[in-house]
């Protein structure tokens, strides 16, 4: 749909008479009411997608739909000006000649967003539509600007100009693993482009490798590998994004040699994996699902990327006992900040935080190391409420007596200190494990290939303590999903390995952050009367550094 109209030059009215011009206005509204119906039959369907979008994001913006939809909408806007136009007013060939040029520019435009659209709509995990990425490092970009020689106004223009060119473009999917790039090149122009590039028309057949300088200046070849550079810059949970490449105006197997050139594109760099789709390929020739499996599968699995087993932060221990999560609260002025914040949400939303976190545990083995578990206990008897250091002994059992209890035991005295209900899928209490993690063992995992080198650059740069050590580690040796409330860690560790890392495949920890946290009541804190309370004698307030 649209693919013949993308593309082609603007067609030149040519009237000699009346009945010409009159012939040329009845085209020009035919193809301008198609173009319109071309607009109602998919517009709305994004506009359907964008609604989904709003129930899960907290910012549909980030996502790019709103703008995306605006441009559509202000092209239809145009050709429903332009039908008007042709309806009401009697042109002359000027006059239709202006009217032609927008009809041109607004239907490209809108064919190309419904062939754009249509192309979505066979993905899955979308995050962003036509988002900018840079291809160009700074340090390259200071490096070219230092070999000319000019003023410094001169030289900045320069790097903005370096900076824009290497700029690219593309659609972010599969939850940020792989990037979806539209090229609207058609086979005669991209010919022309390996010609003028000296191209042996006829050399070559499929699975050869082509000298670079017959290809390498090609205006495609260079916005690919501007693509590849970008994607290499900007990785996704320390992987390069994949790059699917598609070209809805080229059909392999017409043209031998642009098939092999774009098998060259296919293999340009072998760190990047690259697909090429053409009008003829499997992911083209597939119809798009109807529009309710298409958006399902857009909007994606939330709980994407989770492992069966779930490395519990302590951060994440503090959530799931706190009185804030559990109980009906009041905020008092002697309080803190943060935690009258809390108490408030919490009383507006009931159920806030175990609305977060408990969907994410249930029906998945939850574990946590050793020296998170003593930290998580130290905290408890230091700033802990009595009900929040009971909760605390059941979910993570570390005396005798807690472990000597029954699971059932355990979940049902759990239930009763909460007012909101434990899903029976819900692991508690938390699996300690048998191994401990020190610094010793980081060093070992590393010797033993479980954790990659920058494992020791990362820890060194962090200063850990025993227990984040143990937390991060453990799940990164073992591939399990880390669960956190900390706000900055996951950027911290990831910062740390990007600029360690010893060659293109280590990888980091994966690290899931959960968007709510809770602070403990605090010692000085009333429980509920019908719980025992327990107060200090001063009525200060203490509460937990996260």
């Amino acid at each position: 749909m649209g693919l013949e109209i993308a593309g082609q030059p603007e067609p030149q009215l040519l009237a000699s008479s009346e009945d010409d011009v009159a012939t040329i206005k009845q085209g020009m509204l035919k193809e301008t009411s198609q173009n319109i119906s071309i607009c109602d039959s998919y517009i709305p369907e994004i506009e359907n997608f964008l609604q989904a979008v709003e129930s899960k994001v907290k910012n549909p913006r980030v996502t790019g739909l709103p703008s995306f939809i605006r441009k559509l909408r202000k092209e239809y806007d145009i050709l429903k000006r332009v039908e008007s136009e042709l309806v009401a007013e009697e042109q002359d060939e000027v006059g239709l000649g202006l009217l032609n040029r927008k009809l041109v520019a607004s239907s490209t435009i809108i064919n190309h967003g419904a062939v754009h659209w249509d192309i979505l709509k066979r993905c899955r995990s979308f995050r962003i539509v036509n988002q900018a990425f840079q291809g160009s490092a700074k340090e390259d970009r200071k490096k070219q600007v230092s070999r000319i020689v000019g003023d410094g106004r001169e030289k900045q223009q320069l790097n903005r100009t370096l900076k824009e060119q290497a700029k690219v473009e593309v659609d972010v999917v599969e939850g940020g693993s792989e990037w979806l790039d539209i090229r609207w090149l058609q086979a005669d122009r991209l010919a022309r482009q390996m010609t003028d590039c000296g191209w042996g028309w006829g050399d070559y057949q499929l699975g050869d490798t082509v000298d670079p300088e017959e290809w390498e200046d090609t205006p495609l070849a260079k916005q690919i590998k501007r693509l590849v550079a970008a994607a290499k810059m900007n990785r996704h949970e320390y992987r390069i994004p994949r790059l699917r490449i598609v070209f809805p105006n080229i059909t392999k197997g017409e043209n031998e040699d642009i098939d092999v050139l774009l098998d060259q594109i296919y293999r340009l760099d072998p760190l990047v994996e690259i697909a090429i789709e053409d009008s003829s390929s499997l992911f083209m020739e597939t119809p798009s699902p109807p529009l309710e499996d298409a958006i399902r599968n857009l909007i994606g699995d939330e709980f994407d990327g989770l492992t069966n087993v779930l490395n519990m932060d302590h951060t994440i221990l503090v959530d799931l006992i706190s009185d804030i999560t559990h109980f009906q609260l009041q905020p008092q002025p002697w309080q803190a900040q943060t935690t009258q914040l809390q108490i408030e949400e919490e009383r507006k939303q009931g159920g806030v935080m175990v609305r977060a976190l408990y969907p994410i545990l249930q029906g998945r083995t939850l574990v946590c190391t050793q020296e998170a578990a003593e930290h998580f206990h130290e905290v408890l008897s230091t700033v802990g409420t009595a009900t929040e250091r009971e909760r605390g002994r059941l979910l993570v059992p570390y005396d005798d007596e807690a472990r000597s209890m029954s699971t059932e035991d355990i979940r049902r005295r759990f239930r009763e200190l909460s007012t909101h209900l434990l899903p029976h899928n819900v692991q508690v209490p938390i699996r300690i494990l048998d191994e401990t993690w020190t610094m010793a063992t980081v060093t070992q995992a590393v010797a033993d290939g479980r954790l990659p080198k920058v494992a020791l650059d990362v820890a060194q740069c962090g200063a850990f303590k025993s227990s984040k050590l143990s937390i991060y580690m453990y799940g990164w040796a073992t591939g399990n999903v880390t669960i956190t409330s900390n706000k900055e860690v996951r950027g911290q560790i990831r910062t740390w390995v990007e600029a360690n890392r010893r060659d293109d495949q280590e990888r980091g920890p994966t690290i899931w952050r959960i968007d709510v946290t809770r602070n403990l009541l605090a010692k000085s804190a009333t429980p509920p009367s019908t719980l025992k309370a327990e107060n200090s004698s001063d009525g200060s307030t203490m509460t937990r550094q996260r």
